[in-house]
């Protein structure tokens, strides 16, 4: 097989997968990074799988990771709910662990601006491209911003998860 025809392939599985996605409930944004990474992955693979086994393979890859990415938000968004929210708004979770007292402190120290975009972002909900218009920046500087946000978090907490 030819490696453009192969590309090709993956790609056309790739929009298949993205619509598969978002029937399953994920929303577009997360869809498409759940597939950017499949497909990347896929490319660097070293071995190139035969046309019938490439659609399963990515359609299983696909699911983990968009699973384990679902799970990674929501723990996220718990998280920040509980640091970022007012003590008198926010509900009553029982926490003692270290790593979300460490947490408390990382988002203390973080910028205001900083605060503000992962409140947005993920106690509000607001889209990326919402929250481009609001801040003057395009969609891509604000993903980036959102990445720094998290990998700084991450870097301090000592997580080398994804996301």
């Amino acid at each position: 097989m030819k490696l453009d025809g192969y590309e090709t392939l993956i790609k056309n599985i790739s929009i298949d997968l993205m619509h598969y996605l978002i029937q399953q409930g994920a929303d577009r944004e997360l869809a498409e990074d759940v597939i950017q990474d499949v497909f990347v992955k896929i490319l660097e693979m070293d071995i190139i799988l035969p046309p019938n086994d490439i659609r399963p393979y990515m359609y299983r890859m696909a699911r983990n990771q968009y699973f384990d990415r679902y799970r990674h938000q929501a723990r996220f968004k718990k998280l920040l709910q509980l640091y970022l929210i007012p003590k008198a708004d926010r509900p009553l979770v029982q926490t003692t662990s270290e790593q979300n007292d460490q947490l408390a402190k990382v988002l203390h120290k973080l910028a205001a601006k900083d605060r503000q975009l992962l409140k947005a972002k993920y106690l509000d909900n607001q889209s990326i491209d919402q929250l481009a218009t609001q801040a003057g920046k395009s969609p891509a500087a604000i993903k980036m911003r959102l990445y720094r946000i998290r990998r700084k978090i991450r870097k301090v907490l000592g997580d080398s998860s994804n996301g």
